[in-house]
């Protein structure tokens, strides 16, 4: 495999140092996994941790909560409910890495999830060679390692807003994000994985130095269950109740793309049996041709026979369910001992039932079509940079005029000989008078615009 920093020279122009600030949205980590190069996988948000998840197959969890900043608080917890998997060869053969780069924690959230899943799942060649290359290292090296990718690290930064408008970031590995109750003190937030490795629940924490083995889970339960438990109590003890919880789990979308197109390929051949069945039920071997008979006897049809073959050519534009309703349906017209009526009836019936299931299946795919649009919508709009945009719009309403008075600001003498200390001098008032053209100053983002 190439090194992280050959890998970094070889995508352009030198290893990537500095890791921006990233939102905690499920359709941006979605789209994240996608940029790592791995398919069949997406990011779910969890509403209510209450509701039971078992049946569900899910990779892991991504959790983002408070970081304590207070050393003595995180002692205790740490004393308190952690059990650290401390044995060097345990920690080493699990993909655990320390967080040795600032604002990195949402991309080592998602590594640790997806590079301890089953090897069925479809990493993409970048995350397999990078698997391949760290496997064995210790965490502090694997940390390193994610740093020094340049590709992680520019699908990383594709997702994050403009620069001058992401808050100032403190403390090592942490994200910070500007509380609206104290806008002057910066909340910090942090991502935390939680993956089922062989047979027992771990937290894997890039801020600890060790993982927390949380053990396994019952023979009678889903590892969610465990998990469930873990994090309710977890949340209980917490006194900030500000959290978001997300789940990696399969995209549907394949899946339901391959059950449509194995129903498709088996239309022709259910409908001709199910038409094979109404053929047999005219009079003398006559086939139906617009209700009446092929022999050109105008007499129309029984009704109810004519009813139920239009009812045929109407599911004929249609496609069915499931392979196994169309085997289903198949062997019913070969082997029924009834008559003729009665087995064309039944086939009617089956259709009708499955084509009602198709429907809702290609609803759910819509859907989950629809979803990833608007996920890519968001990209848009959230990495878009309209400060420019804004910034001009703005002078141009200052220059005609069409700003409200009080939002101008006029410079003074004084303020003119200290522009350079960014201070602007404010009225007590807003003049009641329109505005001269005269020189103004407008506020914006803390940078002043002139016209």
């Amino acid at each position: 495999m190439r090194e992280p920093n050959k890998m970094a020279a070889s995508s352009g122009g030198g290893v990537v140092l500095e890791w921006r600030e990233l939102e905690s949205d499920p359709g941006l980590f979605s789209l994240l996994i996608e940029d790592f190069g791995v398919r069949g996988v997406r990011v779910e948000e969890v509403y209510d941790i209450s509701t039971r998840l078992s049946g569900k197959q899910v990779y892991g969890f991504v959790f983002l909560f408070r970081w304590e900043g207070d050393r003595r608080a995180r002692k205790k917890s740490l004393a308190t409910y952690d059990t650290f998997v401390t044995e060097e060869e345990v920690v080493n053969r699990i993909f655990f890495a320390n967080q040795v780069v600032t604002n990195s924690c949402a991309t080592h959230a998602l590594l640790s999830v997806l590079l301890n899943c089953p090897r069925s799942l479809q990493l993409g060649s970048l995350l397999t060679e990078f698997k391949s290359f760290t496997a064995g290292m210790c965490p502090e090296d694997k940390g390193l390692a994610i740093g020094n990718v340049a590709e992680l690290a520019r699908a990383h930064n594709k997702h994050a807003k403009p620069e001058h408008v992401t808050p100032q970031v403190i403390n090592r590995g942490r994200s910070s994000v500007v509380s609206s109750a104290h806008a002057l003190q910066p909340e910090t937030y942090h991502f935390t994985s939680y993956v089922p490795i062989s047979d027992r629940l771990f937290e894997l924490d890039g801020l600890k130095d060790y993982p927390i083995d949380h053990g396994p889970w019952g023979e009678q339960e889903e590892w969610t269950d465990l998990f469930q438990r873990i994090i309710s109590h977890r949340l209980s003890k917490a006194e900030n109740i500000l959290f978001n919880l997300m789940a990696v789990v399969p995209d549907p979308v394949p899946q339901l793309s391959r059950e449509l197109r194995c129903l498709h390929d088996h239309q022709k051949e259910l409908l001709q049996a199910a038409l094979s069945l109404a053929k047999k039920e005219v009079e003398g071997g006559r086939f139906l041709v617009n209700g009446t008979c092929k022999d050109g006897d105008d007499a129309p049809l029984d009704e109810e026979y004519a009813r139920e073959c239009k009812l045929l050519e109407e599911v004929s534009k249609n496609e069915l369910t499931s392979e196994e309703e169309v085997e289903r349906l198949c062997e019913l017209a070969e082997t029924v001992d009834k008559t003729q009526a009665e087995r064309l009836r039944i086939a009617v019936a089956r259709v009708v039932q499955n084509d009602l299931h198709l429907e809702a299946t290609k609803l759910k795919l819509n859907e989950e079509i629809e979803t990833k649009q608007r996920y890519r919508v968001e990209f848009s709009r959230r990495t878009h940079d309209y400060y420019p945009f804004i910034t001009q719009f703005l002078k141009m309403l200052v220059h005609n005029e069409q700003l409200p008075a009080r939002l101008l600001r006029k410079p003074s003498a004084s303020q003119e000989g200290r522009r350079g200390s960014g201070s602007v001098c404010r009225r007590k008032r807003p003049p009641r008078q329109r505005p001269s053209k005269s020189k103004t100053t407008l506020l914006l983002n803390g940078t002043r615009v002139t016209s």
